[in-house]
């Protein structure tokens, strides 16, 4: 597997796990790409919209804008990903902890 491959599966995932861990289950777009940053996974805009789009034709978030700002939601089928619970190609699996 492509070293590329890799990280846009773990980042796929931290986008997921991200979206969890907010208490209402949503990130406005310009935080979720700061919270990338921090945890080491930072990626330019477009690629972060890409990535939304995919966790959302993969059902697993939904978006939409409010005033201008995309903001991103997590859906029932996204918790179970970032869980572990449900494995979706093209997203890394978390590891146990």
């Amino acid at each position: 597997m492509a070293e590329r491959d890799i990280k846009t599966e773990h980042r796929l995932l931290t986008i997921l796990q991200l979206l969890k861990d907010d208490p209402d289950y949503k990130i406005d777009f310009h935080l979720l790409q700061e919270s990338l940053k921090m945890v080491g996974r930072g990626v330019s805009g477009a690629v972060l919209l890409s990535d939304l789009t995919l966790l959302e034709e993969m059902k697993l978030v939904s978006t939409t804008n409010i005033a201008g700002c995309t903001i991103a939601v997590l859906r029932n089928r996204g918790v179970d990903v970032a869980d572990g619970v449900a494995v979706v190609p093209g997203i890394a699996r978390p590891r146990p902890e």
